[in-house]
This record gives C-alpha cells, sequence and structure tokens, in this order.
C-alpha cells in the first residue's frame, strides 16, 4: 500500500470521525457480547458499536469496529430470514443482495460477496472456501479481497451459517497491510466465542 493512499484513508478515517463527533458511540466492553436474540460473542478486547452511525445497516446487523470503520470491520448479523439483506438499498433502482432459504454453498458465498461490493467495495474475490464452525453448527468460511473506492486494499475473512432457515454472518474487513494481520487472533477469538442464547 502506498503511502499516498495510507494518507487518504487516514484523512478520510479523522473526517468521519469528526462528522460523528457529536454521536455517542457506545463500547462494546470486553465479555459476552449479544448479537439480537440468537447468540452472543466473547469479545477480548474492547471494540467500539458504529451500529448506529453507518447508514447501510439494517436492524439486524451490528457493526464493531476497533480503530474506526473505514480501518477495520466486524459486521455480525442475527438471524436473517428469507428477504432479508445486509445492506439497505439505496434505491429501488438500485437493489442489494436479498437472503433466500436452503442456498447453495455458492449461493451464499455470492450473497456474502455482493453484500460487500453494496458496502462500495469494489473488486471483491473470495478464496479459500472451508468449513466452518458457527457454535455448534457448520458453516461455510471463507476468505475476502477488495478494494476501497479510494484504491485501499482490503483484506476480510467471512462466515455463514443456515440454521433452522436463518442466515447468520460474520465478516470482518481491514485493510490488508497492517490493520488485517494484526486483528485476525482476536477475530479468531471471536468465531471461535460463539455461542446460541439460551
Amino acid at each position: 500500500m502506498s503511502l499516498r493512499i495510507f494518507k487518504s484513508a487516514l484523512i478520510a478515517t479523522l473526517m468521519g470521525l469528526c462528522v460523528t463527533a457529536c454521536a455517542v458511540i457506545p463500547e462494546a466492553p470486553v465479555g459476552p457480547y449479544s448479537v439480537g436474540k440468537s447468540y452472543q460473542v466473547t469479545l477480548a478486547q474492547p471494540w467500539n458499536d458504529v451500529s448506529l452511525i453507518m447508514n447501510a445497516r439494517p436492524a439486524k446487523v451490528r457493526l464493531l469496529s476497533l480503530d474506526g470503520p473505514l480501518l477495520n470491520r466486524l459486521y455480525l448479523t442475527d438471524g436473517l430470514v428469507p428477504g432479508d439483506f445486509m445492506v439497505k438499498p439505496a434505491a429501488k433502482e438500485r437493489p442489494t443482495p436479498v437472503y433466500r432459504k436452503a442456498m447453495s454453498a455458492s449461493e451464499r458465498v455470492e450473497f456474502v460477496s455482493d453484500s460487500v461490493a453494496a458496502l462500495d467495495y469494489r473488486n471483491v474475490e473470495t478464496t479459500g472456501l472451508r468449513p466452518g464452525k458457527f457454535g455448534p453448527h457448520s458453516a461455510l468460511r471463507f476468505d475476502l479481497t477488495a478494494q476501497t473506492a479510494e484504491g485501499l486494499n482490503m483484506s476480510g475473512t467471512a462466515l455463514i451459517s443456515e440454521v433452522d432457515g436463518k442466515a447468520y454472518v460474520l465478516i470482518f474487513l481491514a485493510p490488508s497491510e497492517h490493520f488485517y494481520a494484526a486483528q485476525m487472533a482476536e477475530v479468531e477469538n471471536i468465531i471461535a466465542s460463539i455461542r446460541p442464547k439460551t
């Protein structure tokens, strides 16, 4: 990543912080963090719950960040039912991907990658499709690469599981240089900590 692109991302982050300075951004503290009514994860360090300041976020999608949403994002969905989306459409003429029941493995991967593209990331590619776990349930796990509109290279990892006709999605995205690798241990621990709420 060039210094120019990194500076652009840093300036955009600072501008975003200035715009949202009046908004209260709650902390997601160390310990259990509930994702809706269905499940919880355990956080080993404090995150910021930036869910309320993200305009394109449906109610069933939570968004956490360590360093600001332009530098790292952790999306966690509550159970998406058929017809739900991860990204609100900006207009009727520009629909975003919709979850459908009983999607094939390739359709689930496409649902996630197309949702990332709907967040204004470009050149979204998926690799490393493999089995994963969503708590006690089976899931699909895969990796992502993309670019921001400014050309910053992003890396990510994703998990999607279907349980009782609902989809549960986790996506982590961060700049490929430094931020992604620096935070992956925490993200892996969060994935391993997924537990259904009783």
